[in-house]
């Protein structure tokens, strides 16, 4: 700011008053006494929606950007979220909420500095995790990287990676039926005799998956965003497409040149879907179950979800795992897409990396109600599922010493005489889980031409692999295999079984001659490796 003179005539009283409004510093910069300099701050930063705004029903096409229009906080400090206090409830968006359409990212720019942090929340749903986005430092440092790890990490699409190999036809576990991939329930037990082609065929062998590396997706739990991304840039983009009829929420850091921090705050919604039909999602655990430490989250949507929009939907999923005293337990897991199946369903599954721990309890959060998924299909409703994680029980079944031993929370409770598949039709090496169980339950196989009623079946898989009483292979139970891929065991030991498993209990088949695969079946998430399962992620 110039200094202006001061005329030799002038009152004292006049003086005061120009230099109180006008000088930056005393007249004598020697005397202390005559200090009146005030520090002047740089502008706060000015926070923009970049996305083409929606004014009534047509978009508008000025180019303005929409500015953010909330309070600043001071520097320094930050403003709380606007959707700290939202909760699960919709809530009517403030008047100046910007209006964007949906399924294109959220697009902030910023004027007068830069950004430091920035996140989107959904402000009628607390449980989606916050969007922390990615910023525009270094772009091309950035699109470098993306193509490096385009051409390092070797993933290719879901259905090439669930590729198999072929093998001998012989070494099939039961008939040659499709496998059926409907919701199956362990409940009680089934008193009915189900005549069914069950034992259907698999081709063998294991998946020759490329498994460079894991796609480096996180717990869905956590915030949306590349941690190995720029920290700050001038532009931002949250990290997956806004869904339709939403009320989103932003805060934004930034700096201004003179390094003080300032916070902005803005609202952005999306117009309701113009979709006609209803999408509906199913789990297979039910409210209040209580499963095995292998259990998969799964949920079947009764169409094809697009591809495009998956990862809009597999963000908003949530899940969190508390202990008996409902405190939170680190959990590291993954959703993945699996291939759709024949009658153009889609599955979504999340898995731990490892089996869940025991006894804790886990609680699911799909907000789906309105989503749109395609021009046709929209999201019918919100789904919240809660379930508990019981004793950690384990089988291992192997076809070399012809013995199963189940081990719980960590100690042996039983080694008893079995008999696997013989070597034309053997039993298959992985881990399987428990899937459904059955009191009564008719086997029939077009395969081997035979129809066979049996008791305590308890399903491992969807090729045929049962664990069931056998009782006309007693005789050899321990020393020979004779079955068509089922484990046998005589009818007290199979009982036993069968009272304790639970769905999603682990079946470990060991030396056998053929191996799993990730194809034909509702359940096949373990047989994917943690890189692998990561790669079926829709979220980068």
């Amino acid at each position: 700011m110039r200094r202006r003179a001061l005329s030799a005539v002038a009152t004292a009283g006049l003086a005061a008053l120009v230099l109180s409004a006008c000088t930056a510093g005393p007249t004598n910069p020697t005397d202390p006494s005559s200090d009146g300099s005030t520090a002047q701050s740089d502008p706060a930063p000015v926070v923009s929606v970049v996305n083409e705004t929606i004014a009534g029903d047509e978009a508008a096409d000025d180019g303005t950007s929409a500015q953010n229009t909330a309070a600043e906080a001071p520097a320094g400090t930050a403003s709380a979220s606007p959707a700290a206090d939202a909760g699960s409830e919709a809530s009517a968006p403030p008047s100046d909420a910007v209006t964007i359409e949906a399924g294109e990212e959220l697009a902030l720019t910023v004027d007068g500095g830069e950004f430091t942090e920035v996140t989107l929340v959904d402000a009628d749903h607390d449980s989606v995790p916050a969007d922390a986005g990615t910023f525009d430092a270094d772009q091309n440092t950035a699109d470098d990287a993306a193509d490096d790890t385009a051409e390092t990490d070797g993933s290719d699409d879901a259905a090439e990676a669930e590729g198999t190999d072929s093998t001998d036809e012989q070494a099939m576990a039961g008939g040659t039926t499709d496998p059926t991939h409907g919701l199956m329930e362990v409940g009680p037990s089934s008193s009915a005799a189900t005549s069914e082609s069950d034992e259907s065929s698999e081709t063998d062998g294991t998946s020759e998956q490329d498994s460079a590396g894991a796609s480096g997706s996180e717990d869905s739990s956590a915030a949306a965003g590349d941690a190995s991304a720029a920290s700050q840039g001038t532009e931002w983009e949250s990290s997956t497409a806004l869904v339709t009829g939403a009320t989103y929420t932003w805060e934004a850091t930034t700096v201004s040149p003179d390094g003080a921090e300032h916070t902005a705050t803005g609202t952005v919604t999306t117009p309701d879907t113009t979709a006609q039909e209803e999408l509906t999602a199913n789990t297979i655990i039910a409210d209040d179950q209580t499963v095995g430490v292998g259990a998969p989250i799964a949920v079947t949507f009764n169409s094809t979800v697009p591809e495009e929009a998956r990862a809009a939907i597999e963000a908003r999923l949530s899940v969190e795992v508390t202990d008996a005293d409902g405190e939170p337990v680190d959990v590291q897991g993954s959703w993945g897409w699996l291939y759709d199946t024949a009658d153009g369903i889609s599955r979504v599954h999340y898995r731990p990396q490892e089996f869940w721990p025991s006894d804790v309890s886990v609680d699911v959060s799909l907000p789906l109600e309105g989503v749109e998924y395609s021009p046709r299909w929209y999201g019918k409703e919100d789904i919240e599922l809660s379930f508990d994680v019981g004793r950690d029980q384990r089988v291992v079944a192997d076809a070399q010493s012809h013995r199963m031993t189940i081990e719980r929370d960590g100690e042996q409770i039983a080694d008893w005489p079995a008999s696997l598949g013989t070597p034309q039709a053997p039993s298959y090496n992985g881990t399987h889980v428990v899937m459904a169980k059955h009191e009564f339950y008719t086997m029939t196989s077009e395969r081997w031409d035979y129809e066979t009623d049996v008791s305590w079946a308890v399903r491992i898989h969807n090729n045929g692999e049962f664990i069931h009483a056998a009782p006309w292979s007693v005789g050899v139970q321990g020393s020979a295999n004779v079955s068509h891929g089922c484990i046998n065991l005589s009818t007290e030991r199979a009982k036993e079984y069968y009272d304790m498993a639970l769905y999603g209990d682990p079946v470990e088949i060991t030396g056998s001659s053929v191996d799993l695969n990730t194809e034909h079946s509702d359940i096949s998430d373990w047989v994917y490796s943690w890189e692998d399962w990561q790669d079926l992620s829709a979220l980068d």
